[in-house]
């Protein structure tokens, strides 16, 4: 048998294969390690040149061929929106905040039960404090009135409140009428001081459309009513009493004549000096007042 060779030489050693594949597979591995350490390092080179050129300008050759100074560039900071500022956010929230408490807490104040107590309220009720016994009321007649029928109910205004109180009040006169008047007169005299004087008896009777008592007077209706008490007939209407004397001249014009619209639109008792007692219009009163035009003639009552 040969004799197997001995000595340190490891060409004389016979390798595994196994120990071949972990030499070159450690090869391996310390190689792809130097690739990736050089590729990130070109990296991180490539970074750095790219920082140095934004933040610093390689000097250039300025026209006198001189060396300009390097210029040094930096980025402008972006200012904040106004409604991110944080002033403005804490106003805002506090803003906010507050009206949202101010809400909440309005019925829990106007509602509060001691504050009820202290106003010796016993509900918060609107309807039932109105018709509680020791409540104060206060009837305004011309703010609201309700009529109820058959349940129901609906909202009068004040003129028409007003309305039907004067045609109740004139229904319900039971003094004396003209016609009364006329079959017994007061005054036996027709004078102008007499008829003036009753007639300034009923300034500030209103004015009730066909009214003929002092409980309410349209224009020819009040002109007849105090003729009456002199015992003169007259009719009620504007056209009926301007037949009933003799015309006259404005110049010639005594107190106690009548004055009657041309237009036969309205008529009175003359006053002298351009004033007459008249019955004027619905929502207004008898009165003492000017002749408001000139379209207008005279007439005088005679007595048989």
């Amino acid at each position: 048998m040969a004799e197997k060779p001995k000595g340190r030489h490891r060409a004389d050693v016979e390798i595994n294969i196994l120990e071949s594949f972990e030499i070159r597979s450690r090869r391996s591995i310390r190689e792809a390690e130097r690739a990736r350490q050089s590729k990130l390092q070109r990296r991180l080179d490539k970074l750095a040149a790219k920082r140095d050129q934004e933040f610093f300008n390689p000097a250039t050759e300025g026209q006198d061929g001189l060396q300009a100074k390097p210029r040094y560039v930096v980025s402008q900071q972006q200012k904040a929106p106004f409604y991110a500022k944080r002033a403005v956010k804490n106003t805002l929230t506090m803003s906010v905040a507050s009206g949202l408490l101010a809400t909440f807490a309005l019925p829990a104040y106007a509602y509060n039960p001691d504050v009820a107590a202290m106003s010796r309220f016993t509900t918060t009720n609107a309807e039932a404090v109105a018709s509680a016994e020791d409540t104060q009321n206060l009837t305004v007649a011309a703010v609201n009135t309700v009529k109820f029928a058959r349940g129901a109910y609906s909202s009068a205004d004040a003129e028409e409140i007003a309305r039907q109180e004067l045609l109740n009040n004139y229904r319900n006169y039971s003094g004396p009428t003209a016609a009364d008047y006329v079959a017994n007169p007061p005054y036996s005299t027709l004078d102008a001081a007499t008829i003036l004087k009753v007639a300034a008896k009923y300034v500030g009777t209103p004015y009730v459309f066909g009214g003929s008592t002092p409980s309410g007077f349209d224009c020819s209706g009040y002109v007849a009513f105090v003729f009456s008490q002199f015992g003169i007939a007259l009719p009620h209407s504007v056209h009926g009493q301007a037949r009933m004397g003799i015309l006259v001249k404005p110049e010639d014009a005594m107190p106690g004549d009548l004055v009657i619209m041309n237009d036969m639109s309205h008529d009175g008792i003359y006053a002298g000096n351009g004033n007459f007692y008249h019955a004027p219009r619905r929502g207004d009163t008898v009165k003492l007042a000017p002749i408001y035009t000139s379209q207008v003639h005279f007439v005088r009552l005679a007595t048989n």
